[in-house]
């Protein structure tokens, strides 16, 4: 099963809204300093989880289930396609910052 044109448009705005707005990110990334040694990589990671997370949260709200191997596949690859778009919306943050 494919995501439907509505769950993909849904998945890219989550995306975008937090390409936006990465600098909660950043911060708690900032937050794991002490435990962590790259900044950028942390909120690169806390950046896939919100995404993957809140899509979780979309997908089952709209769909009334889990997904499935090739949704979750489907995602991954979304994911992977827009990961240079999201370091670079960090490293944008974190230089603005400095």
């Amino acid at each position: 099963m494919a995501l439907t044109i509505e769950l993909r448009n849904a998945l890219y705005t989550l995306i975008e809204d937090l390409m936006n707005k990465p600098t909660s990110m950043q911060r708690l990334a900032d937050e794991l300093r002490p435990v962590t040694r790259d900044n950028t990589e942390v909120a690169f990671g806390i950046f896939v989880g919100y995404v993957t997370g809140g899509f979780a949260e979309i997908f089952f709200k709209s769909q009334n289930r889990s997904m499935i191997r090739s949704e979750v596949a489907e995602v991954k690859e979304i994911v992977l396609q827009r990961a240079l778009e999201m370091k670079k919306a960090i490293a944008h943050a974190r230089a603005q910052e400095m």
